[in-house]
């Protein structure tokens, strides 16, 4: 099925406007359907929350940098609050900087010093997130863009615009959406039919069985054993919100210290990196959670837990009230 992919080109406007037409042409030549404000009529909307609608339907996002920083909106510059969002998306963002800004015509330069060191900084920004090209010309940016861009599709496939006579068949989707509720339906019957019992592989260290995990005290390393089940409810809450691995590592050494530790307060108490993956790893492989990535919020991804529909059922049956059963 062909795809046609849309680009988001964002830069300042009035020292650039050649260049960003000039790309925006060239990208139309190349197969891409380039976006940028310029394109689009004047909206009631708010403008940064206008761009932000239309950055949602690229499948990537190019920043075009030159000698200016460009007009504010509270502290940061139009362009760095788009390219802040485009990253926080998840969009493959393209970056091109000037090779020397410093042979720009000084009607197109920051003269402000505040402003001309925002410019430094963010150009430091993109230089150090991720990989950069660098132009001198119209020309130059006008290849560098097709190329990278052609490029972005190869390795990060978008989502795309198809024709519409190329789209899925209502049928399929019809078909597909009856064979989901089919398999859930067989899903409700079969664990119907297990009884609604959790099951855990025997070859496995279970929930009744003990880790030793090493924490970390003020610098200093102790050990503590702990039940694998009882470790799993005592964390569930801290769970919930499916955090960062490097929160949950202090969850785990709260939960760790038994009633008897006397610890003061201010200590600062943390477990171990291999404890924290050993008791990870034994909890994905019960079935009781589900590390995964997640973008951080600067460009890079870190591991988060979340709890699975298993590990729900089994910290609800350990916190069930039972009945009394009779003498």
């Amino acid at each position: 099925m062909d795809k046609v992919y849309q680009v988001f080109v964002s830069s300042t406007f009035a020292d650039l406007e050649e260049e960003r037409r000039k790309v925006s042409d060239t990208l139309a030549k190349a197969g891409f359907i380039p976006a940028g404000m310029e394109l689009f009529p004047a909206t009631s909307l708010q403008q940064l929350e206008f761009i932000k609608k239309v950055i949602d339907r690229c499948d990537y996002y190019v920043v075009i940098v030159g000698a200016r920083y460009g007009s504010l909106d509270d502290d940061k510059s139009f362009t760095e609050k788009e390219y802040e969002y485009a990253v926080s998306r998840n969009i493959p963002v393209l970056a091109f900087l000037h090779k020397d800004p410093g042979k720009i015509p000084a009607e197109k330069t920051d003269t402000d010093p505040a402003q001309k060191s925002r410019l430094e900084n963010f150009r430091t920004r993109l230089r150090t997130s991720r990989i950069v090209q660098f132009w001198t010309d119209a020309n130059d940016l006008c290849m560098n863009v097709v190329v990278s861009a052609n490029n972005a599709t190869m390795l990060q496939p978008g989502h795309g615009w198809v024709r519409g006579d190329q789209a899925i068949d209502p049928k399929v989707l019809q078909e597909a959406e009856r064979l989901r509720i089919e398999n859930a339906g067989l899903k409700e019957q079969l664990a119907r039919i297990n009884g609604e019992q959790l099951v855990f592989d025997p070859n496995l260290l279970g929930p009744d069985d003990k880790l030793v995990l090493k924490l970390m005290i003020n610098g200093q390393e102790q050990t503590r054993e702990v039940g694998i089940g009882q470790m799993f409810v005592a964390l569930y809450d801290a769970l919930l919100p499916e955090p960062y691995q490097r929160i949950i590592r202090f969850a785990i050494a709260r939960a760790a210290l038994s009633s008897s530790d006397t610890l003061n307060p201010k200590n600062e108490i943390n477990c171990h990196d291999d404890s924290v993956a050993l008791l990870r790893n034994q909890l994905e492989a019960l079935g009781l959670i589900l590390p995964f990535s997640r973008d951080s919020g600067d460009g890079h991804y870190s591991t988060a837990w979340s709890l699975t529909d298993k590990g729900r059922r089994y910290y609800a049956e350990q916190k069930a009230i039972r009945k009394q059963v009779a003498p």
